[in-house]
């Protein structure tokens, strides 16, 4: 059976950065679009001037 190298190891797996990148782009997505729903909610409820 082949010594198979762990997750995230030098030399780095071209398939496992992009994953991980994925990810990390998907929750910015996910979080900016939440944060400007909030942010319009909470423009609207107070008033600043």
């Amino acid at each position: 059976m082949e010594n198979k190298k762990s997750l995230f190891e030098k030399p780095y797996d071209i398939k496992d950065v992009s994953v991980l990148f994925g990810i990390v782009a998907f929750l910015l997505i996910i979080s900016a679009l939440l944060g400007n729903n909030l942010f319009g909610i909470f423009q609207e409820n107070i008033n600043f001037g």
